[in-house]
């Protein structure tokens, strides 16, 4: 284990024991009480979980991404990341890699990949998928992560609103640390039935306001590209020293009175995705005779 990682094994006296799988049945859903875990009446309100008994093997029975979704998720990564970058991507650091799909196409690719699980199961999972262990840590992303290192995108999708809602920041502070580029994903609140596992779904702003807090400008991802991956990416946050010549998709709030907030500064619309594609298929040629031409 790299001593810049902590050891995450399970603590009983830091952690709460909770099976949300008995007998092989799923025992997690709460029905409305979709804020059960500030809640002062519910039995398990305000505990830190440990991960290995929230997130059994049960819990990875399944595979949870297909392989074309997989493909697509790669394919628009790496075109985005070139897009904001300038050049091709590199190097991605995968935050919270669940059982490795992606970490294992990232590895076909040629990518020099560096993924973190924190449970047991998907660390294991990622292994077994033939991911050299050199390139996954088993490391809890609610404590502190200094690998030393920069990479060209950190990538962080169906994690946020797994950690308890005290540990944003830290997840965020991890994300920032380590790249210029962190490709995100968040579940708003009510979307689905409340389960135990998604104790953090907060609206788009609260994730929006942190990142800004740290430098980052947040650039949309576009309706058909979040679909097309199973909503596993929803925005970028380009840091400092990307956002020089970018502008804002979700520029600050200005209030103009009570409950009301100035409309010039509503996000713009993104680009169209045919655009977004061909700057990263057609020869420059081609895109400066198509921009004379408009």
């Amino acid at each position: 284990m790299s001593k810049t990682t902590m050891d995450i094994s399970s603590d009983s006296h830091r952690t709460s024991k909770v099976r949300v799988y008995e007998d092989g049945q799923e025992k997690g859903w709460l029905g409305g009480n979709q804020r059960w875990w500030f809640d002062p009446a519910f039995a398990h309100s305000f505990s830190i979980f440990d991960l290995d008994s929230f997130y059994d093997e049960n819990y990875f029975k399944v595979d949870h991404v297909g392989p074309e979704t997989v493909t697509r998720y790669v394919d628009y990564v790496l075109a985005f990341g070139e897009e904001l970058l300038g050049r091709p991507v590199q190097s991605v650091l995968e935050a919270g890699c669940a059982g490795g799909w992606f970490t294992e196409e990232l590895v076909r690719r040629g990518i020099d990949v560096v993924a973190l699980e924190g449970t047991h199961v998907g660390y294991d999972k990622t292994i077994a998928r033939g991911v050299p262990a050199s390139r996954v840590i088993r490391h809890d992303l609610r404590l502190p992560l200094s690998l030393g290192r920069e990479f060209d995108m950190a990538l962080c999708t169906e994690v946020a609103e797994h950690i308890e809602c005290p540990f944003s920041s830290q997840l965020v502070q991890n994300l920032v640390n380590h790249s210029q580029l962190v490709w995100f994903s968040f579940e708003e609140p009510s979307t689905n039935d409340a389960h135990y596992h998604h104790c953090n779904e907060q609206p788009e702003p609260f994730w929006v306001n942190l990142f800004r807090f740290y430098g980052y400008r947040m650039r949309r991802l576009p309706a058909e590209v979040t679909a097309a991956i199973d909503f596993r990416g929803r925005m970028i946050f380009c840091g400092p020293r990307i956002t020089t010549s970018l502008a804002d998709d979700s520029p600050a709030i200005v209030a103009t009175g009570l409950g009301t907030s100035d409309p010039q500064f509503a996000p713009k619309p993104p680009s169209p995705l045919w655009k977004r594609v061909a700057r990263n298929v057609l020869p420059q040629g081609l895109l400066k005779i198509a921009r004379r031409l408009r």
